[in-house]
Order: structure tokens, then sequence, then C-alpha cells
């Protein structure tokens, strides 16, 4: 009888202490907790890019295209000694060659893209222009404050003419005059062609000498041939920056040694679309562009690595 006993009061005493060790909770992990994420898929990569570039290219008026040259660009370079101003500038006419923009090289020409290095005595770049200043009085008002507003040791516009279909100025109707301030005269509008183009007649763009030092000219080159034949401005300081870019030369701690294959696809796509391409239309060009390089590069570093 013992044994049996011994026996019912194990049997009845096992099932609590199977729930006790049920309940028991788990032990905590060790170190800190590590979350993994997914990379982007190909359209969330396109849509981060075409939101960058709506953020550098300075916005056009609603329903204009993206202004360009249309015309070979006549380069200058002032500021440097002779043969560093000469190099930055025979860069920067060999990008526009490369882009199918063209380049003056007579010396004599015309400058249709100024870029000036600004020696100490100018003081810091908030005192270079004011909104009274002559050479961006033909600027719309919020041109103008896009100017001024920039941060940094740069300063950069880009002089617009409003055309016609057939790249002709026109005279502005009355109710159109908000939208094309800039231009009133010339040739009578066509209201049945109601196609508009944009072109760049001249770009200067602002350098502080002292904060160029340490650069390379290929460096400061291409940086002022993505700010002039694009009307561009810097990344927000505020925001991330999803693309590398010779636009941050002055802002990253390890900028790119020379334009990259974003600036090179954006510079190309906005010259390889139509005169009166939608801005939509570009920048979904430009972000479709960058994102295929990007994977091309991907792939030849993994072919790369497993030749190794």
């Amino acid at each position: 009888m013992d044994i049996i006993t011994f026996a019912l009061a194990l049997a009845a005493v096992s099932p609590a202490t199977h729930e006790v060790t049920q309940s028991a909770e788990p032990p905590a992990p060790q170190g800190p907790t590590i979350i993994v994420t997914p990379p982007p898929t190909e359209r969330e990569r396109r849509g981060k890019l075409r939101d960058f570039t709506k953020q550098i290219i300075r916005s056009p008026r609603l329903r204009q295209p993206v202004a360009k040259f249309l015309h070979p660009v006549c380069v200058k370079v002032l500021g440097l000694a002779a043969p560093d101003a000469e190099a930055i500038a025979q860069r920067i006419r060999a990008h526009a060659r490369d882009f199918g923009i063209g380049s003056d090289d007579n010396p004599d020409c015309i400058a249709t893209v100024r870029v000036a290095f600004m020696a100490p005595e100018a003081g810091p770049p908030e005192r270079w222009l004011s909104a009274d200043s002559p050479s961006i009085a033909h600027l719309a008002g919020y041109q103008r404050e896009q100017v001024l507003s920039e941060a940094g040791p740069v300063r950069g516009w880009n002089r617009v003419a409003v055309r016609d279909v057939n790249g002709r100025a026109f005279r502005v109707r009355l109710g159109d005059q908000l939208r094309f301030p800039e231009y009133a005269e010339v040739e009578a509008f066509n209201s049945s062609d109601p196609i508009v183009t944009t072109e760049i007649t001249g770009a200067a763009l602002l350098i502080s000498r002292e904060a160029a030092h340490g650069f390379t000219l290929a460096q400061l080159a291409d940086y002022a041939t993505v700010r002039t034949l694009v009307g561009t401005s810097a990344p927000s300081r505020d925001g991330s920056v999803p693309a590398s870019t010779i636009l941050s030369l002055f802002d990253d701690a390890e900028p790119p040694a020379e334009m990259t294959s974003f600036d090179r696809a954006l510079v190309a796509e906005l010259y390889n679309a139509s005169r009166n391409s939608s801005a939509r239309r570009a920048y979904n060009d430009i972000a479709r562009s960058a994102a295929e390089a990007e994977a091309e590069r991907a792939t030849k570093s993994q072919n790369d690595t497993l030749d190794q």
C-alpha cells in the first residue's frame, strides 16, 4: 500500500510541476538587439533618388521645363593663378562637350559660364550680394531669395530665358506676367502653340578662395560644372544624402574626388531630354539612370570579388 500511495501522490504532483515549468519566462537575450532590415526595392530606391533630385535642382516655375543651355558655353574662371584658372576652365569645357552641350573655345568669346574665386578682402559670403545687387537684378524675387539664403562658402545663379517652341522669345500676355516676369519683349506669343521652353543664357558661381583651399582643381571644376550647367543648390544640411555627389564638396568630410555616377546622370539625362520635357519626367529619368548606374556598379563589384 505504501508504494501505491507514493505513486498516486507523485502522479498528482507532476501536472502542477509541469505547468510551472511551461509558464516560466524565457531567459533575456544578452547584448544589443539587432534589427535586420531588407535593402530597398528598386522602386523605393528610385523614389529616394527622385526626391533628392527635386531637392537639389532649383525648381522651375509651374509647367516650365528644367532650364538648360541650348548653345555651346563660353567658360571664364577668375580669382586664381592663371594656370589653375585655365585648368579648371578646360575641364568644365571638356565636360560640356562630353554632355553634348559644346564649348566655345575662342579666347575672345563672351562668357556664359563665370566662376569667380572670391578673395578674403571681399568678406564673408553674406556680404557678396544683397537683394539690390545688379548682378542678380534679373532674377525673380523667389530666385533672388534662393541665392541670398544659400548657406556655406558658395553663391550661384543662372539667367533663364523663356522661349517658344522654336527657341524664340515671346511677348508675355497680361495673364501670364506673374509666370514670366523676366520676358515681355520681342516676338508676339502665338496662343495656339502653348509649348514653352526655357534656356540658360548665363551662369555665375562665386566661391570663397579660402574655402577652396585643399581641394584639387578637378574637384573644383566638377563642382562648378554641376552648379552651372544645371541650376542646382548644395544638398540640404538637415537631411540625409541618399547618393554620393560632388555637390557636397564643401560639407562632406570625405567628398568625392570627381563627379559621381549620380552627378553624371543628373546632367546627362537633363541634356538628353527634349527641350520641352516636363520637370517631372526629367526627375524620373535622372533617378532611373542613377539607380541603374548604382546597380551596374554593385554587380561589377561582386564579380570582381568573386574573381579574386
